[in-house]
């Protein structure tokens, strides 16, 4: 199969998994109460203890108006929390609430039983090979 006619297979294949596999889940991502960007903001800063709003601009490949934006939307539903630098006051800090938490948690146990459920169907040998490749993708588009 050539590159061409794989993009195109994929291209249709790949919105459908996604949506066959949140048919199983029901978090504030699929219940429409959070934006995937918000969910990978909440992933990237449940990763630290606080996190400078210049480096989670970078981390989520966004601009800083818009990493703001998105953090002043996550503080207003209480997933987060802002905070000045102690020692440079133009340094905005920005960390994820208790609350935030046991939604990032919620969310990635979710995901975690949907995929069971959807891929409980295929056996462990095509399991085991379709998470190797995809661990080859993700390596190739994280470099």
């Amino acid at each position: 199969m050539d590159i061409q006619q794989f993009s195109q297979r994929m291209t249709g294949l790949l919105p459908r998994l996604v949506r066959g596999i949140a048919r199983y889940e029901h978090s504030h991502l699929t219940q429409g109460k959070m934006t995937l960007p918000q969910l990978w903001a909440l992933e990237c800063l449940s990763r630290q203890d606080e996190c400078a709003m210049n480096k989670l601009a970078r981390q989520l490949g966004v601009s800083k108006p818009a990493a703001t934006g998105l953090a002043t939307r996550m503080i207003h539903q209480g997933w987060a929390r802002r905070t000045r630098d102690r020692k440079d006051r133009r340094i905005v800090r920005v960390n994820i609430t208790a609350k935030g938490q046991r939604i990032i948690r919620n969310v990635w146990d979710q995901k975690r039983k949907a995929i069971a459920q959807v891929f409980g169907s295929i056996s462990p040998k095509d399991r085991a090979e379709y998470l190797s490749i995809l661990e080859k993708v993700v390596q190739s588009v994280s470099q």
